[in-house]
């Protein structure tokens, strides 16, 4: 199952298309084959799309942004071309090495943790949209935190909360609205992408849990596909772990 491109999802959703290049690319580059890649796999089901190159050990996002989820889908496929259940890559957004450890479960799905030391998540307080909020900050990617229900007029939020806190230069801005419950939280992703100029109403988010984790201090994060992405934050660093599926390949 070595192909040039795959669609893959986390947690059950927010499907990656991930194509793999000989050479890296300008940030030009990656956003132009971002944008055609994005065309053409939407009809999968795709939600984001980035770029493994083998021969750098590298995973880039379209938009040069930081996605934990796609991170994961990355290292489920550098684990099937190195043949390896450990490994070490970087990826756009994070300064560091990604750390990652890989079962395979079936032909198609993957248990997938990955480690990202030193990941610096900085956290704030912030009124968003006339309410109290939390910032939190992951450098290649931001997220807005609210408690609530998910609002029918999301996308207007989004913009008006991105405008209000003045993010629109931001590589990634999320605007996340959570439920607590005893033992978890449910979260329901937006998610703004500059570069590429992408909005979503995301299935999953992995940066997004990690957010929701540092806000909440809770670990287990439930998304919208109704699936846990579990989350721990430490002093050293961040471990994400979830099920990642190949869903198409070509």
């Amino acid at each position: 199952m070595i192909d040039n491109t795959y669609v893959i999802t986390a947690a059950g959703g927010n499907g990656t298309a991930i194509r793999i290049l000989g050479s890296v690319l300008s940030r030009a580059g990656y956003e132009e084959q971002g944008r055609r890649l994005m065309a053409e796999t939407q009809r999968l089901g795709v939600e984001q799309v980035g770029f493994l190159v083998p021969a750098d050990g590298h995973f880039e996002m379209g938009g040069g942004e930081f996605c934990g989820n796609a991170t994961r889908c990355a290292a489920a496929l550098f684990s099937l071309l190195q043949r390896r259940a450990r490994l070490s890559f970087t990826v756009s957004g994070f300064s560091g090495t990604v750390e990652a450890e890989v079962a395979q479960l079936d032909d198609r799905r993957f248990d997938v943790r990955c480690v990202f030391p030193g990941l610096q998540v900085e956290r704030r307080t912030v009124v968003a949209a006339g309410r109290a909020a939390t910032l939190v900050d992951l450098g290649g990617i931001v997220h807005v935190v609210v408690e609530g229900d998910f609002p029918a007029d999301y996308a207007a939020l989004h913009r008006r909360v991105t405008e209000e806190l003045s993010l629109g230069d931001r590589d990634a801005v999320g605007v996340l609205w959570i439920r607590q419950g005893r033992q978890a939280v449910t979260m329901e992703p937006v998610v703004w992408v500059r570069s590429v100029d992408t909005f979503v109403h995301e299935a999953s988010c992995g940066s997004g849990a990690i957010a929701v984790a540092e806000t909440t201090g809770m670990e287990t994060i439930i998304q919208p596909t109704g699936r846990p992405i579990l989350v721990s934050i430490a002093g050293d660093g961040v471990v994400v772990r979830s099920e990642v599926e190949v869903t198409h390949h070509y």
